[in-house]
This record gives C-alpha cells, structure tokens and sequence, in this order.
C-alpha cells in the first residue's frame, strides 16, 4: 500500500489533485486520516503540476469529468474537475463511480 510522505498533504477535503501522468484533476470532497496516497494511473496524485511535465499514459478507464469516485473501505471521495485517464486508486483499493441518487416520485 503506497503510504504518504512526510512533505505530502494530506487528503484534506477542498484540496485539489492534479495527475501526475494523467489530465486528470479532483477535488476531495470526504477526506480520510488514512496515511495512504490518492492515485492516478499509478502515480501519486499531488496539489502542483510536476516539473518537467511527465510522460501522459495512453491506456486505463476513463475518469469522467464531472464525476464522484468514492471507495466505501477508506470513505474517501472525490469529485473530477478534470478528465483524464485512471484508474484512481487510494491504498489498495479502486475508487468507484458513485451512482446518481434516484430522485423521489412526483406522484
């Protein structure tokens, strides 16, 4: 499980994600105080662009702009503000689409 490193922030919620290797951006929307990291298409995902920019992956599910991605586990989620490639993972587990909420009846 890839752990935090000591200079890394933590998955505070209103923070904002970048890819390292990927277009893709959240915004953390239900934090954790587990010490694992947030991933994109394997690598950490960090609050500044990375310099040099880093090779972009061309293989892996989509991440839908405008999307919730949450794991039940950790109770993490995030929201795209950015498409790009993933899949998007925290600690060992893939984070998941979050289905829309039916809406109640207007009968």
């Amino acid at each position: 499980m890839p752990v935090a490193e000591e200079d890394d922030v933590s998955l505070q919620v209103g923070n904002r994600l970048r890819g390292q290797n990927s277009t893709c951006e959240v915004i953390v929307v239900k934090g954790s105080a587990s010490p694992a990291v947030l991933m994109c298409a394997g690598a950490e995902m960090r609050t500044t662009a990375p310099d040099p920019p880093a090779p972009q992956v061309s293989d892996g599910p989509p991440i839908q702009l405008g999307k919730r991605y949450t794991d039940d586990a950790s109770g993490i989620e995030v929201l795209c503000t950015k498409a790009g490639i993933g899949p998007l993972t925290f600690g060992d587990s893939q984070l998941t689409q979050k289905a829309a909420k039916a809406l109640p009846a207007s009968d």
